[in-house]
This record gives C-alpha cells, structure tokens and sequence, in this order.
C-alpha cells in the first residue's frame, strides 16, 4: 500500500506564520492597521507601545503589521528592524536606514542620519516604523533621561513625516511611556500582552489549538491526544512560541517515521525537547490529567498582575 507523503515543511511554515486574533494581540493588530491609515484622512501619525514577557506574541505582531502594510499599502509602507543587545539611538537610526536600501547608513553623525532617515521616509510614502526588542536600548532596564530626550527628539524630527511608529519589547520599556510626558503625548496607546491564564482564558487558548489542528489536518494529518488543550496549556503554560514549536516538533517526528498521525508519544519527545522545566511542564504528555490540572491551578496563583492599560486620557485626568 502506497504511503500518503507528508509535507512537513509546508505544514510547519503554515503553522510558524500563523497570526491568530486574540486578545490584546487583535486590539492592537487593529490599531496598527488605522494607524497605517491616519495619512489617508489627513490626520498626522501615531504611535503605539507593545510590551510583555518573552514568547507571548509581539514579535508575530510586528510581523502581521508589515504584512498588512506591504498587501494594501506597498513594500516601502512598513520598515521593521529589531534591536539587538547594547543598541544605541544613532544605531537604530542607522539600521533603518540600512532597512531601506541606504548605502552610506553608517555614515554621518546622528543628527545626520536622522534627516537623512526624515527624506527617505518622505521619499519612499512610508507609513509605520516598528521597532522590536526596544528594551535593547535601555541599559540595565532603566531608562535615564537623556535617553527619553533622545528617543523624544528623534520621533520629534520625523514628526512632519506622518509616519507612525509601535515600539515592542519586554515589559521594562513602559518606564518610557510613564516616565515622560511628551512621550505619552506621541505613544497614545499601550497594548500589554501577557501569556494566557487558566482558567479564565481557557476558551481562548482552546480557539487558538483549534485553529492550529485545523491546519494540519488540512495538509492530511491529525492529531490523537486526549485531553490536548489542557496538556498543550501546561507545557507552555499559555505562552504562544513554545506552542508553535512542540507542535512543528511533533509534525516532524511523526513526518519522519512516515506517520500521518501525530501521537501523544510525538508530542511528549516534542515537548521534551522544547520546554524547559522552568518555562512550563516539560512532561505534560506523560502524567495524569490531574497533574496537569493541579499544575495550572499552581501556575495561574504565581503570575503578576498585568499593568493596567492607560490611554493619554486616563493619564490626563488624573
């Protein structure tokens, strides 16, 4: 009997770059899209701050908004970069610069390269500029206020450019947006997001295993778990990027043996592999449905309460 072939690479780039609406991910996944529309009304640009733990979505964020922004509006509408360790204000200005094809982007000072960077936006109609892993420009988590006047200034030259901006990173780059004013001003909007809890966000957590399911059994595998959602939940403890990856796991696994079904035993080495004890319950495919539930129930009574979201109005009528 011929044996089905199993696309595992297709399947797991589908579920890879999949961006599933939930949340304060869709909140602010629909306000990046009116803001890339603020010109079009006349309006000037915006801005809006993401933050929250590692492995929760904001980078998949910044990837759906560059891919909304190149669909309806062109390859020049969007520039993202993504900072990176002891990253600095001319630095960034430099990489965006890069981003947009400039050969002398290292060149000049950074007053330099900001006007030059104000042309170039101008020049190419740009609309957004987002910003990922911002917490990179803030040594030791703590911003001083030089680096607000700078980060102030820089989004002040650009101002007359209309282009609108989302900075994304870990939850240290708030201290930006309450710290200064004028920052609030120009980031009217803050958008936390933080991992999924049980049980309250049980139903959401499973819409988005439901979503990813139907994706792989739309490339001709299935899943045979019982108890999925819940098991899923304790080995990532609600975070979105361990999700993803135990599952691409154990498509490959099952892909490799030929199997078009992805058993409890793939998704057990997967989670094995991908999970670390700290981040969640590394064998949460190899013990009782009791232990995962007294797991999540211990799990949800340590996480921190979520910032409280802020608009410019709650801050002004205080």
């Amino acid at each position: 009997m011929q044996q089905t072939k199993i696309d595992a690479v297709g399947l797991n780039r589908s579920l890879l770059t999949m961006r599933i609406p939930h949340g304060n991910f869709k909140a602010a996944f629909e306000r990046g899209q009116e803001l890339m529309s603020l010109r079009d009304i006349g309006m000037p640009g915006s801005g809006l701050m993401v933050f929250g733990p590692s492995g929760v979505g904001k980078t998949t964020l910044t990837h759906a908004l560059v891919a909304y922004g190149h669909k309806h509006f062109g390859p020049d509408s969007v520039m993202r970069i993504q900072l990176a360790s002891g990253a600095t204000i001319k630095g960034m200005i430099s990489s965006l610069l890069f981003g947009f094809g400039d050969p002398r982007s290292n060149s000049g000072t950074a007053q330099e390269l900001s006007h030059r960077l104000k042309e170039t936006i101008r020049a190419r109609g740009c609309r957004m500029i987002i910003i990922d892993e911002v917490q990179h420009l803030i040594p030791g988590g703590k911003a001083s206020e030089m680096l607000k006047d700078n980060i102030l200034n820089t989004f002040k030259i650009l101002d007359d450019t209309g282009v609108s901006f989302l900075l994304a990173g870990m939850e240290s780059i708030i201290q930006l947006w309450e710290g200064d004013e004028q920052i609030r001003s120009r980031f009217q909007t803050t958008y936390f997001l933080n991992i999924l809890v049980y049980p309250k966000d049980r139903p959401t957590w499973r819409g988005i295993v439901k979503k990813y399911v139907e994706t792989i059994e739309a490339y001709g595998m299935s899943v045979d778990c019982g108890d999925l959602d819940d098991r899923l939940y304790a080995a990532c403890k609600g975070a979105m990027r361990p999700l993803a990856l135990i599952l691409t796991s154990a498509i490959s696994l099952a892909a490799k043996a030929s199997e078009p079904i992805i058993t409890n035993e793939h998704l057990h080495l997967a989670t094995q592999k991908q999970v670390d004890k700290r981040d969640g319950l590394s064998n949460a495919f190899n013990v009782d449905i009791e232990t995962i539930a007294r797991f999540y129930r211990e799990a949800h009574t340590v996480h921190k309460l979520a910032p409280v979201e802020r608009g410019l109005a709650d801050i002004l009528s205080q």
